[in-house]
């Protein structure tokens, strides 16, 4: 048992890791640069890659956590950005359905960026009909000034609705976010395995 937790706690503390590393990243590309693309889920891929999906949640829901208690910190509301969890276990399902036999990824390098990248796409697809449905649901979420929903709403007018622009907007700037991100998120699963491991 005593075995069994200290076997745990590595990976325990890894993921803690990758929450704030996520925090960090968001902050400095959404708070400092200000770009539409936060880049905030390169380590939960990284944890979907080193530990599986029920990891990978946690690190999202640690890391979306930590964004709340900024929000409420800084304007002393969350604007309900906890949904996005829907959005995350969207984007790991999606993704651990391409990613989940590892052997599948070790067979050389064109397969495994075939893989990584039909992952991203369709992640990416998927991430943009569940996000645009939040926007759509919770009114809160578009409030604040975000560089993001700026491209995100920029279909929004007199020819597309409102729950449409917010999906379709989503899409390409989704799409890039994903393919950057899933591919950061295997880089990084791959060094810590080196570094833990000794191995990819």
């Amino acid at each position: 048992m005593l075995r069994e937790s200290k076997q745990k706690l590595p990976v325990i503390l890894s993921i803690l890791i990758f929450s704030i590393l996520d925090f960090c990243a968001m902050t400095f590309f959404q708070d400092l640069l200000h770009t539409p693309l936060f880049f905030d889920t390169i380590f939960m891929i990284a944890a979907l890659f080193a530990f599986g999906p029920v990891a990978a949640l946690f690190e999202y829901v640690i890391f979306i956590s930590l964004v709340c208690v900024k929000l409420i910190f800084l304007y002393g509301k969350t604007d309900h950005v906890y949904l996005y969890t829907l959005s995350a276990l969207t984007i790991i399902l999606v993704t651990h359905l391409f990613v989940r036999r590892k052997e599948k990824l070790h067979q050389g390098v064109n397969l495994t960026f075939l893989y990584i990248l039909t992952a991203s796409v369709l992640a990416g697809l998927a991430c943009s009909v569940v996000s645009g449905f939040i926007n759509y649901f919770s009114s809160n979420l578009i409030q604040k000034n975000w560089d993001f929903n700026k491209i995100i709403f920029a279909f929004s007018g007199e020819y597309l609705d409102f729950l449409v622009s917010a999906i379709i907007g989503r899409i390409p700037v989704t799409i890039l976010d994903r393919v950057i991100t899933t591919f950061a998120g295997f880089g990084v699963s791959s060094l810590y395995s080196k570094i833990m491991y000794g191995g990819g």
